[in-house]
């Protein structure tokens, strides 16, 4: 509450740079927050957050099917942190106004897109397996990430 406070004179004084800041927090919340989750899971002595939810829904993985649940973590890291930098590098290079177009759905309809173009890819390259749908996986990922604390890469204090 007092934080509001606050910002209501910046509201009041300038409301679309007001909605444009609040916007911006939202967004680097959320994608910053996705970037750590697959990011630090791919730290020494952690498994890739992909292959961690592939196990929970098969059980022992093949090694093709590790190997691809270990890039398709990589990927979606370095996705994250493309959507991390798209702002400011619109802001930087683009036309005006552009730098809100990942903010405002741009990067959302990626994640769509890509979440079903990869599924389409992973039928193609993992043969002879028992593939899930979407809905499986958010599933998954939902009892995951709610059950498990998010992963560090801090050592351990023993060592």
């Amino acid at each position: 509450m007092p934080l509001t406070l606050l910002a209501l004179p910046l509201a009041l004084r300038w409301p679309v740079l007001a909605v444009d800041v609040d916007g911006g927090l939202i967004y680097v919340v959320v994608f910053g927050g996705c970037l750590r989750l697959f990011a630090l899971s791919l730290c020494p002595g952690h498994e890739p957050l992909i292959s961690a939810l592939a196990r929970r829904v098969h059980g022992a993985l093949r090694p093709d099917v590790a190997r691809y649940t270990r890039w398709l973590t990589v990927f979606w890291s370095v996705f994250f942190a493309l959507a991390l930098a798209a702002p400011p590098f619109l802001y930087a290079l683009g036309p005006r106004g552009a730098w809100r177009w990942p903010m405002r759905g741009g990067s959302i309809g990626c994640v769509l897109v890509l979440m079903i173009a990869e599924t389409g890819v992973r039928r193609m390259i993992i043969r002879d397996f028992a593939h899930v749908s979407i809905r499986t996986t958010v599933a998954a990922f939902r009892d995951a990430t709610a059950r498990s604390a998010i992963p560090t890469c801090r050592p351990d204090a023993d060592t």
